[in-house]
C-alpha cells in the first residue's frame, strides 16, 4: 500500500521552521527590531537579546556633514552589521573584525540607525533600532561601536 503523504518543498518547511528567509541581497525577518536608546550603547548594557555593544564618541572625528561610523567585533565571530534604513553601512564577521564607512548627515537623519546580527542558519536580522541615534548622533563625529557579546 502506497503512503499518502504529502512532502513539503524544502524552502516552505525551512520558512515555516525559522519564520524568515534570506534571499541574496534581501532579508525578511518575522519580527520587529527591539527599540533600544544611544545611552544603552555608551553605557555598555546588555541589550534584550543579550547582546553587549558598546559605544564611544569621537567628537571632531569626521568632516561637517558627515557622521564617521566603526564596528568592531570583540570576542565574537558570527556576523554583525550596522544600518542606517536600505543602507549597509558597516559589517564584520570570523577574521575581518572591523569595518567602518561615513554617512551624509542628510541620510542619517533620514533613516537612522539599526543593529544587525546573524541568527539561526545565520540569517541576517534586525535585532536593534536606535530610536534616539537621530537626536544623539550628530554630523562631524565618528562614533566607534565595539561587539562584545552575542
Amino acid at each position: 500500500m502506497r503512503s499518502t503523504v504529502k512532502r513539503l518543498p524544502t524552502v516552505a518547511l525551512m520558512t515555516a521552521l525559522i519564520g524568515s528567509v534570506q534571499v541574496i541581497g534581501h532579508t525578511s525577518t518575522a519580527t520587529a527590531a527591539e527599540g533600544i536608546h544611544f545611552q544603552q550603547l555608551l553605557n555598555g548594557e546588555r541589550l534584550p537579546d543579550g547582546d553587549i555593544v558598546q559605544a564611544t564618541v569621537l567628537p571632531g572625528g569626521a568632516a561637517p556633514g558627515q557622521i564617521s561610523i566603526q564596528l568592531r567585533l570583540s570576542g565574537v565571530t558570527w556576523w554583525k552589521g550596522i544600518q542606517t534604513g536600505p543602507i549597509v553601512l558597516c559589517q564584520a564577521q570570523d577574521n575581518q573584525q572591523s569595518s567602518s564607512a561615513q554617512v551624509s548627515v542628510s541620510d542619517f537623519n533620514a533613516h537612522g540607525l539599526q543593529l544587525w546580527k546573524a541568527k539561526t542558519f545565520g540569517v541576517h536580522t534586525e535585532m536593534y533600532n536606535v530610536v534616539d541615534a537621530t537626536e544623539k548622533m550628530s554630523g562631524g563625529n565618528a562614533y566607534i561601536f565595539i561587539w562584545t557579546k552575542d
